[in-house]
């Protein structure tokens, strides 16, 4: 009896915890690795100059594309200053060797939104950049739903922003997806960079040159909801603390009672 209370205080700890971070409509919004499936090249987008850009066009070698929105707030900024800052450690050339890709898949977003989010990313990144090795682009609904439904992105919109994945998308020169990254941080702010590894970042496009798929990524996605607080790292590790020292009490009442009901059974 005093181990089924007790597992049933461990899921009272456990359960409310994991529900609170898929908060916000997870099972709405997230990722399925569509692995080998080839995006559609025949969309066309608008680049951060106004200029109509086929897809197919620039993916002629491998291409790293990541879905966001220019007005995001959040984690959005770290991903993307995350890629700026691991293209300097890695021994390729941009727009020779790869191509990098943002797209908004908020339609209300326009080129001068692009234009001003490409200088901001181009400043941060270290060395010789060529500027058209990185298109950050813009487009319709319709063009914007297929390219995310190819890629597996979900997204949902909410108020102020949307709720979405945070992942690179690494294709072929023919389109075909070949592997995934996934951002690997939940806190906010400079003082919690998104950090890519340079090793696992080169590899990535090196596969997706040879169209050699990757594997599944195994861990769930982060999220990114535009509502989050900035102290929500703060929150979250308060919350691990305490439901830490709930679980040692928890722990140390079921000892206790294990050892007082040996001790009444051995009196009788």
């Amino acid at each position: 009896m005093n181990r089924v209370v007790f597992c049933l205080l461990i899921l009272s700890v456990l359960v409310p915890s994991a529900v609170y971070g898929q908060a916000g409509g997870s099972d709405e919004a997230g990722l399925h690795e569509n692995l080998g499936q080839n995006v559609p090249l025949d969309l066309v987008f608008r680049d951060e100059s106004g200029s109509p850009v086929k897809l197919g066009d620039i993916i002629d070698r491998p291409a790293v594309l990541t879905l966001v929105y220019y007005h995001c707030s959040h984690i959005c900024p770290q991903m993307l200053f995350g890629i700026s800052n691991v293209l300097a450690k890695i021994n390729l050339v941009p727009g020779r060797d790869y191509r990098l890709i943002t797209l908004s898949f908020d339609e209300t977003d326009t080129p001068d939104d692009a234009r001003a989010q490409k200088v901001n990313y181009l400043k941060a990144i270290s060395g010789n950049f060529s500027e058209t090795a990185w298109k950050f682009l813009t487009g319709g609904r319709d063009d914007i739903k297929r390219i995310s439904q190819a890629a597996g992105i979900k997204y949902r919109p909410v108020m102020h922003g949307f709720v979405h994945p945070e992942v690179l998308v690494f294709l072929s020169p023919h389109g075909k997806i070949t592997g995934y990254m996934h951002v690997s941080t939940s806190s906010y702010g400079v003082q919690y960079p998104v950090v890519f590894s340079p090793v696992e970042f080169a590899g990535a496009i090196a596969a997706a040159s040879k169209g050699n798929i990757g594997n599944h990524v195994t861990k769930t996605p982060l999220l990114c909801f535009p509502h989050e607080p900035e102290q929500q790292a703060k929150f979250y590790r308060m919350l691990s603390i305490f439901g830490g020292i709930t679980l040692l009490i928890m722990i140390a009442l079921f000892s206790y009672l294990s050892v007082a009901n040996r001790k009444i059974r051995g009196r009788r």
